[in-house]
């Protein structure tokens, strides 16, 4: 037996590609009894994942580290993290990561010690409310993220090329702030043409599965 079911990541890695064709459900496929003690779990993208995670999450008591897509109803999810995962210690999110979800984090994972939103559409305010709000935040990656600041209406929203002394002062206070916004950077690039959303599968194999963050790399 796997202590923590440390396969399952590949599982459903592999479970991703029959999703669509299959139409069946994480709860469908897995048997999540019999991984009661399951620490780290990955779900690249996954339109449907948000009901049945829900249900799973009571399952995992053990649960500590988490990748997964950005969903919309992001409060539920955290809660119920929060709730039944008392271990938990680190997110990443591959997605558009926006004010909604860092409150979210930030009223029921105030503990939070890891957080990567590498390769996504990032707001300007989004950031420096997580830098203000998760106080506990350890390490913080936003590595070839789509940086956005909206100014006063009706000028339009522009990328942020590089940060400000605001920003740096606030993450000085971080372990490990990981950053990397150079126009040369090939994963900046792909980020950036694709507005924020990563479409991994136009790039090359296991290209998600990267992470600045040792712990959350695959």
């Amino acid at each position: 037996m796997l202590q923590g079911c440390l396969l399952f990541p590949l599982v459903l890695e592999n479970r991703q590609h029959c999703a669509v064709d299959n139409k069946m459900d994480l709860i469908d496929f897995c048997p999540l009894s019999r991984c009661p003690r399951l620490r780290r779990l990955v779900l690249p993208a996954w339109n449907r994942v948000e009901t049945v995670m829900i249900k799973a999450i009571d399952l995992w008591k053990d649960l500590e580290s988490l990748t997964m897509p950005s969903i919309v109803n992001s409060p539920r999810l955290v809660q119920a993290i929060a709730t039944n995962c008392r271990n938990f210690r680190e997110l990443k999110i591959m997605g558009p990561f926006d004010i909604y979800f860092a409150s979210s984090l930030a009223t029921y994972l105030p503990t939070l010690k890891v957080l990567s939103l590498r390769c996504s559409k990032l707001y300007k305010d989004t950031l420096i409310f997580i830098l203000d709000n998760l106080r506990c935040l350890d390490v913080l990656n936003i590595s070839h993220c789509l940086l956005i600041q909206i100014p006063p209406p009706p000028a339009p929203g522009r990328i942020v090329r590089r940060l400000d002394k605001t920003i740096l002062e606030k993450a000085s206070r971080l372990r490990k702030f990981l950053t990397c916004m150079r126009d040369t950077c090939i994963m900046c690039q792909r980020t950036r043409n694709d507005e924020g959303l990563m479409r991994w599968y136009k790039y090359e194999k296991g290209l998600w599965k990267e992470d600045e963050v040792r712990s959350l790399a695959l």
